[in-house]
């Protein structure tokens, strides 16, 4: 199914987020592809072959032509509570991800020391330890976990394959000030239900995040067939997860 425009350049915004209010998005990614390490059933913008960096050469943007356009955005006179990297795809996939880190976060300190920093990531890269020690700079490193087992993770997520999964999981216990955000979905391929669903929360009870968003599709997806979860679904999700675990959760409809 199509999805939604790819973001045009480095930055956009900013955007009033559902999730993180004034923000500014930033994308690290190239503007004429999807380079994404998953390929989710329910994503917006369409499906593409995931990315494997060590089989696939792609031009990413320059690390300084990223720092200039992020520097003249934060010169401008506007009201910015959020620096968010997300983009047109994995945001930790360009080969120079924590040189950049550091730069955005001087320049934040320099011109905009009252914002905060924010990435949404699929958490496909956090067996990096270089990764892992960058994403605890972010204020709100908010990682993708939809699943939490590997049949609904290669189902939901597709991703590319050499992730594996349980590495995955192993490396987000080592994540400071973790945060999780998780898409639910119902349908032919669900997570809210039976098995799928009961893997999925006891792996959070497990990780204790600080925070988890959860929500569903409101987007065109990738693929056809996906069906949402509706706003009281979700909050019943929540209060159960905040009751049987003491987890911090909000549902966003």
């Amino acid at each position: 199914m199509p999805g939604i425009r790819l973001q045009p350049g480095i930055i956009y915004g900013p955007i009033l987020s559902r999730r993180l209010g004034r923000s500014l998005g930033i994308n690290l990614l190239p503007t004429d592809r999807k380079t994404c390490s998953f390929d989710c059933l329910y994503c917006q913008y369409g499906p593409a072959k995931v990315i494997d960096l060590t089989k696939t050469q792609i031009v990413f943007p320059s690390v300084n032509a990223i720092l200039q356009a992020v520097k003249h955005a934060l010169m401008k006179p506007r009201t910015i509570e959020m620096l968010t990297f997300s983009g047109n795809g994995e945001p930790t996939l360009h080969p120079d991800f924590v040189e950049i880190v550091h730069g955005v976060f001087t320049l934040r300190n320099e011109l905009r020391p009252e914002a905060k920093l924010a990435i949404f990531s699929n958490a496909s890269r956090v067996v990096d330890p270089n990764i892992i020690s960058t994403l605890g700079m972010f204020d709100v490193p908010m990682m993708k976990l939809d699943a939490g087992d590997v049949t609904t993770f290669q189902r939901l997520n597709r991703p590319s394959e050499e992730i594996d999964f349980n590495n995955l999981v192993s490396s987000l216990r080592k994540l400071p000030n973790l945060m999780i955000q998780s898409l639910l979905l119902d349908g032919e391929i669900s997570n809210v239900h039976g098995d799928a669903y009961t893997a999925w929360a006891s792996l959070l009870a497990e990780l204790k995040p600080k925070l988890i968003h959860i929500y569903s599709t409101s987007r065109p997806t990738a693929y056809a067939g996906v069906k949402s979860v509706n706003a009281h679904r979700l909050k019943v999700i929540a209060d159960e997860l905040e009751e049987r675990y003491q987890l911090n959760v909000m549902a966003f409809d």
